[in-house]
């Protein structure tokens, strides 16, 4: 095992499941080696992928500019979830950013594979 091989960050990447495909992909062309957990959550409860992934800090940089370029923010017009009034027939439509990635970065003390 060499230095580069050696694991000191963790990420966790959370992005929306429609392009957790692309950026998998990516991933692995890449030789970036993950756990992939599916999830939902937050104020629109839309499916979410979470990604763990253990890198060596030199390869930091190269990671998030892979999830910069395939992990983008867009606005789309969702259903509110609120009830309309009796005569009201088209539901009451929000607008919501959508899409993109929450990353948060940890410091690996110890690494251990068996």
């Amino acid at each position: 095992m060499t230095a580069n091989d050696t694991i000191d960050l963790l990420f966790i990447i959370i992005v929306a499941s429609d392009q957790a495909g692309e950026l998998t992909d990516k991933l692995v062309q890449n030789r970036f080696y993950f756990t992939r957990i599916d999830s939902s959550g937050g104020f629109l409860e839309q499916a979410t992928v979470s990604l763990l992934a253990g890198i060596h800090h030199d390869r930091q940089e190269q990671l998030l500019e892979l999830i910069r370029t395939t992990c983008h923010v867009r606005r789309m017009y969702i259903p509110a979830r609120v009830e309309p009034p009796m005569i009201q027939s088209q539901p009451v439509m929000i607008e919501a950013e959508v899409g993109g990635a929450t990353i948060f970065i940890l410091e690996v003390e110890k690494f251990e594979q068996f």
